[in-house]
């Protein structure tokens, strides 16, 4: 079974985190996370899912104002279709409840929309372009 926790910006724990994200999100697209995009992430929150002793999955949440944005959320391709992403998502938003945010929101890659929609999260707005992909806002109340 898959544990979810919070890891410390900077840790060994991030260091593993942001190498699965740039794995699953960056390096399919040439890219990889700057050092002032990681910088940025100093406030924010971070959450790995372990799955015996390995980190498999991981998201990141930004507190604004009542609401949080999860972003960069990863899990490992082969695992993808076990419940495993499923499950973070109630973790970010049991987190969110406990820390009295009200929503919880993100912008979804195209190939992640129905993942999101399958999760009870509303799409809202049209689709963008963010790193050159489609993406479409998705938002769920968490009050």
């Amino acid at each position: 079974m898959t544990e979810f926790k919070i890891i410390d910006y900077g840790g060994e724990d991030w260091g593993t985190a942001v190498r699965l994200r740039e794995d699953v999100l960056r390096k399919p697209l040439g890219q990889k996370f700057s050092n002032l995009e990681l910088e940025e992430e100093r406030n924010h929150v971070h959450i790995a899912g372990i799955l015996h002793d390995k980190m498999v999955s991981t998201a990141v949440l930004v507190p604004e104002n009542d609401s949080l944005k999860m972003q960069r959320v990863a899990v490992l391709e082969e695992l993808r279709g076990a419940g495993i992403g499923s499950k973070m998502l109630h973790f970010c938003e049991e987190y969110g409840k406990k820390n009295d945010f009200k929503s919880i929101y993100c912008h979804a890659r195209d190939s992640a929309v129905n993942f999101y929609l399958k999760n009870n999260f509303l799409a809202k707005g049209a689709y963008f372009k963010e790193d050159n992909i489609p993406h479409l806002k998705l938002i769920k109340q968490i009050i």
